[in-house]
């Protein structure tokens, strides 16, 4: 986005919209779909020798839920403030380049930490039987076996007693 302009002009202000897909905003579990638009709406203001944008990202993410394998999505609506200088400072500021901004990275490093790592269509979902596959969350699946795992059964054989005094460790 060129700001030239607002360079020019030390303390002036532009109010911006956009609407534009940003492919890549996705973690191992929530995506952003890139052909989705987001929404952003943005004050620029000329300093100095730099350009502060401040405003919002609008957008929708999509995932399955970890448990249930439920499709999920939600909207989210984070504040964004950025600024842009021709000296950056890193990982404080974004670079100013030719009278120009770039919004891309900065729009990444605000919305991938905000996507659920873990998403969850309800904080008590019950998540699928192991035996049958049936969503818990509608009921007993009814399949009735318990989910044993037989490595497990030389151990269940082994019936301790509370009662019982404990073994003495070998010296």
């Amino acid at each position: 986005m060129n700001v030239a302009d607002l360079l020019r002009r030390p303390g002036s202000t532009r109010e911006v919209h956009l609407e534009v897909p940003v492919p890549g905003l996705e973690n191992p579990a929530t995506t952003v779909d890139a052909n989705e638009p987001l929404t952003i709406d943005l004050r620029l203001e000329s300093l100095s020798a730099a350009v502060v944008a401040s405003g919002h990202v609008q957008g929708r993410w999509r995932a399955v839920c970890s448990r249930c394998l439920a499709p999920l999505e939600a909207d989210f609506d984070l504040a964004l403030r950025e600024v842009f200088e021709e000296d950056p400072i890193e990982e404080e500021t974004y670079p100013l380049r030719n009278d120009e901004i770039d919004l891309e990275q900065p729009l990444r490093d605000l919305v991938v930490p905000e996507l659920p790592l873990v998403p969850l269509c309800d904080e008590d979902c019950q998540g699928l039987c192991p035996s049958c596959g049936a969503n818990l969350n509608e009921g007993p699946c009814g399949c009735g076996s318990e989910s044993r795992d037989p490595r497990w059964d030389a151990l269940r054989a082994f019936a301790v007693s509370e009662d019982a005094e404990p073994r003495p460790e070998p010296n």
